[in-house]
């Protein structure tokens, strides 16, 4: 184990680099004095995307090349071409344009994102990088019911914390909601005339176990996807239970959970905590390993 004197320095280390790293640095600059202007990006090795200076997602591309690098490696390690993916809270579509990439033209992306501003952002980054015959894009967000709902709405490049629960983040500014239609993920794949899917990438402020309940057809199957989410009680609140729930729910299901590395590989099985109030992503799969 590292000794605390290690992690300290370590810690110092990665504070002096975001404050002194010249892509930082600039991109504070235009935030303070050009917010609302559009930026071309590079994503990954080869894919660019539209940001704009007060994008909480889009500071960690602009200045890392990538949002949640970690998540990013474990989704391009798992697809291979031909797989079929499923981004659910796509935002601006770095999952999306990933995925796209490793699956190829033999594969298929279906992408769900409700904010409106956020699905233009999607389609004009799928559009810039010639990936349109691979993505298929849904403005619609991914429940236990179908019909419409109400979409919290927070100051653009915020869009990130949008949810259909009532909890309100204190470090965002929510301005009001917007009517988004729902459908549940069994509905989608039924219509679409889908087999099978092998990974959904799930990051939907708190309605990840809504989402699971609308794809119980799809998730008791024993070649069920693979799924990567998000577990957090501070998002979860908003809907009325525990993100251990979910963790419940899952095994109900015949899922077991899994942690990975900064390299996006797995490092074993999760130990079910006490409660999520720590934020943090996990890997669902109905192998065990």
């Amino acid at each position: 184990m590292p000794s605390i004197l290690y992690r300290g320095l370590c810690y110092v280390f990665r504070r002096a680099w975001n404050l002194l790293n010249p892509r930082a640095i600039a991109w504070r600059y235009m935030k303070k004095r050009h917010p609302n202007k559009a930026i071309i990006t590079k994503l990954g090795i080869d894919l660019k995307v539209r940001v704009y200076p007060h994008d909480v997602i889009g500071a960690s591309i602009y200045v890392k090349r990538m949002y949640e690098p970690a998540e990013c490696k474990f989704v391009m390690k798992f697809l291979k071409p031909g797989m079929v993916f499923f981004d659910v809270g796509a935002n601006l579509g770095q999952y999306t344009l990933l995925a796209a990439r490793r699956v190829g033209l033999a594969g298929q992306v279906h992408s769900f994102e409700p904010s409106s501003r956020m699905f233009q952002e999607l389609e004009f980054n799928v559009r810039f990088n010639d990936l349109s015959n691979i993505c298929a894009l849904n403005r619609k967000a991914l429940s236990n019911k179908i019909g419409t709902g109400k979409l919290s709405c927070y100051r653009p490049g915020t869009e990130v914390f949008s949810s259909l629960g009532n909890h309100c983040r204190q470090s965002a500014l929510m301005i009001g909601h917007e009517d988004v239609e729902i459908t549940t993920l069994d509905t989608y794949i039924g219509e679409k005339g889908i087999g099978h899917v092998d990974l959904i990438k799930m990051d939907i402020e708190g309605a990840e176990l809504l989402a699971i309940q609308g794809g119980v057809h799809t998730l008791s199957k024993v070649t069920a996807p693979t799924i990567l989410l998000e577990m957090a009680d501070i998002n979860t609140v908003g809907f009325g239970y525990r993100a251990t729930e979910i963790w419940d729910y899952f095994e109900t299901l015949g899922y077991h959970l899994y942690c990975f590395d900064k390299y996006g590989l797995i490092s074993g099985l999760a130990q079910r905590p006490a409660d999520f109030s720590r934020e943090q992503n996990l890997v669902a799969m109905k192998s065990k390993l």
